[in-house]
């Protein structure tokens, strides 16, 4: 019988390498996605890293905040000179608030404030205009520390003119009390003590402004007692009230004749001439050389009490030392007119010629005071 003899079956071992290159390249394929997808991360990684981080932003509420940039920290200290003389901010100035002192308004003792007084001062002694420089003094040197022209006085003067000094009663050199801060009877008896000789460095156991005032008169309408101590600037230093001031210079006796000083005083007043006190014009009670005034002879105009120095002889051409003593014991008002009469001079209500060194501008008053002068030369 004929046998059907069956084809060989195919090469097994070629299939099965086509199968393993499919799986080679299949692994080829796999290896290349695997080594992009590493650089891809690479690369991705190194860019995130290296990209600004923005700026957040805080919120609250409704109100947004940028976060606060950090500043860089200070610069090292400098060396040299730089070192050490570092720039420091100043310190703050602190102002002191002054208060100004209480007005004593009555004292047991003859310096009490009583209400004739107070009525008189506010009624007839204030003058309806009170002027602020009168032309007391006049250029020239001097020793005024910067003081301006006031009533009392100029800062800028002459040695030949009224060499003003202000004392404080009150206050020791160092600004301690006195015994006279709390006594006026201990004011009035150490000015009584002091006018029988004059001795000034009695004086120096109280409180002395720095500065002098030079004048050519003493005609001081009354006003507040501060003003005597704003003219010589102490006005935070020294309270308005048993302060005194003395004019010390010379004169030259223009014609020869007899003369007396005349003046009112709120609170004190003494003319000392060639020695010897010879006018005391200070407030009633408070008279401190009772030799010195003409009892006698007393008149009153406008409310004030004019008083009557004694006679005196004198020569034309002398030259003669004249010290002034003005004061103020309780406070409030002041006020000091110093005049001069000629004998025969029969002037009506006190209207004398007021004393004066040299040519100079007499304050308004509140009165018909007619304002008449007598020139008695500053002496070289």
């Amino acid at each position: 019988m004929n046998t059907l003899q069956k084809d060989p079956p195919a090469n097994n071992q070629g299939g099965k390498e086509a199968w393993q290159q499919k799986l080679m390249r299949s692994g080829y394929f796999l290896a290349a996605v695997l080594l992009h997808l590493i650089i891809f991360s690479l690369i991705a990684t190194f860019v995130i890293f290296q990209a600004p981080k923005p700026e957040t932003e805080a919120s609250f509420g409704q109100v947004k905040s940028m976060p606060v940039k950090v500043p860089p920290p200070p610069a090292p200290p400098a060396s040299g000179d730089t070192a050490n003389n570092p720039t420091l901010e100043p310190d703050p100035v602190v102002v002191p608030v002054v208060t100004p002192p209480s007005a004593i308004t009555s004292v047991n003792s003859s310096f009490t404030v009583n209400t004739t007084k107070a009525f008189t001062q506010a009624i007839s002694h204030v003058p309806a205009a009170l002027p602020q420089g009168t032309g007391l003094g006049h250029a020239g040197s001097g020793g005024g520390a910067g003081l301006g022209s006031s009533i009392y006085g100029s800062g800028s003067g002459s040695t030949q003119d009224l060499v003003g000094y202000l004392y404080d009663l009150k206050q020791t050199p160092d600004l301690k009390p006195t015994p006279i801060m709390d006594s006026a009877g201990a004011g009035l008896d150490f000015l009584r003590s002091f006018v029988k000789d004059w001795n000034m460095s009695s004086l120096d156991n109280y409180w002395k402004a720095p500065g002098t005032l030079y004048a050519t008169q003493v005609f001081i309408p009354v006003r507040h007692s501060e003003e005597a101590t704003k003219a010589f600037n102490v006005d935070t230093v020294v309270q308005a009230k048993r302060w005194i001031i003395v004019y010390d210079g010379k004169v030259t006796v223009p014609e020869t004749g007899t003369y007396r000083f005349v003046g009112f005083a709120d609170d004190f007043m003494v003319v000392r001439w060639d020695g010897t006190n010879v006018l005391d014009a200070s407030y009633d009670g408070e008279v401190l050389d009772p030799s010195a005034t003409d009892s006698s002879t007393e008149d009153s105009f406008d409310g004030r009490s004019y008083r009557f120095g004694t006679w005196i002889q004198m020569q034309a051409g002398a030259v003669v030392p004249i010290k002034i003593l003005i004061g103020e014991g309780p406070g409030g008002y002041s006020g000091f007119l110093l005049m001069i009469q000629k004998q025969g001079d029969d002037s009506k209500k006190c209207d004398y010629p007021v004393f004066q060194l040299r040519d100079t501008p007499i304050p308004d008053m509140k009165n018909d005071f007619s304002k008449k002068k007598l020139i008695f030369p500053e002496a070289p």
